[in-house]
């Protein structure tokens, strides 16, 4: 099993405090046959020099430094020169458990799955973890999953086997691009199997990627999932891709202040959500169709529930 190459594939830009412990948990894997790929993305801190200084004591990585491109051409750029039998992606202020890819190769090896995916601890700013449980889905059930966001769109929980990548790359410049790229990976992957632990460690902070772009990031959210959706208009999985979007909806009212509530664009996307949810209902089931009844009649309400009571 120890054969096969896996490229892992590390953005990086104004992580110094972080990116030591996201590097030595990649070199300290049980699973030792790595490329471990570098991709400095014209970070003005001293994350450039640590990535060199660690390609020196660790043959098995490579160091790409380029201009500021965004994420997005980080990944690109380390996928231009992968040349492993699969690939994985770890954020650089992240970090992973020692046998995160050991148990992610055996996923796909038990189920001879295209992907592999584990749960995910979320720590620091808050301090919860996904779970999925040891399970394999076939293309059609897996899209519905993440269509629905039942399965969360991360890029960097993930192995995949390389060829997923022909002719797809990430889009450049854009937030949320995992959001506009995961199911096209999907739509070639015949089977994707889960694991039932939590091996991907991440770091919540205030000064994301995301976080730092607040003004952008609700269109830039609606835009992605939208896309989706407008995708799969003509097709069965029409609804489920509804059923994410109409969930993206609620996420960006939950972040809007109580005097947003009188706004032209807030009105707007309660507008948006009820004509969503007409399509949609009858795909969400137990404590989520409350939850969306109480959004739809008192949105007011809805938001202190979950700020106060449900964490979500």
């Amino acid at each position: 099993m120890n054969n096969e190459l896996i490229s892992v594939i590390v953005p990086v830009y104004k992580v110094e405090e972080y990116l030591e412990l996201c590097l030595d948990s990649i070199i300290s894997q049980t699973y030792t046959n790595l490329e471990i790929i570098l991709v400095d993305d014209g970070s003005p801190d001293n994350c450039g020099k640590i990535c060199d200084e660690y390609a020196e004591k660790d043959p098995r990585i490579k160091v790409i430094h380029q201009e500021n491109g965004g994420l997005s051409a980080a990944r690109n750029a380390g996928l231009d020169i992968a040349t492993g039998d699969y690939i994985g992606f770890v954020d650089s202020d992240d970090y992973i458990e020692s046998n995160y890819y050991e148990e992610l190769i055996k996923s796909i090896k038990n189920y001879n799955s295209e992907q592999a995916i584990c749960g995910v601890r979320k720590f620091e700013l808050e301090s919860r973890a996904i779970f999925y449980g040891n399970k394999c889905l076939s293309k059609d059930d897996y899209l519905k999953e993440l269509l629905k966001e039942d399965v969360a769109s991360y890029t960097w929980n993930k192995l995949y086997k390389k060829e997923l990548f022909d002719g797809i790359m990430f889009p450049v410049g854009e937030l949320f691009e995992d959001i506009k790229t995961l199911h096209l990976l999907g739509e070639k992957t015949n089977y994707v199997s889960f694991t039932d632990k939590s091996f991907y460690n991440y770091r919540i902070r205030e000064n994301s990627i995301t976080a730092e772009n607040k003004g952008i990031k609700a269109k830039d959210y609606l835009s992605a999932t939208h896309s989706r959706t407008e995708r799969y208009k003509d097709t069965k999985f029409y609804v489920y891709a509804v059923v994410g979007e109409f969930r993206c909806l609620r996420v960006i009212v939950s972040d809007m202040s109580v005097s947003d509530f009188k706004s032209k664009d807030y009105n707007r996307l309660l507008k948006e959500s009820k004509q969503l949810y007409r399509v949609c209902r009858h795909e969400i089931k137990g404590f989520q169709k409350v939850l969306s009844y109480i959004f739809l009649l008192s949105p007011r309400l809805y938001l202190f529930l979950k700020r106060i009571y449900l964490h979500a």
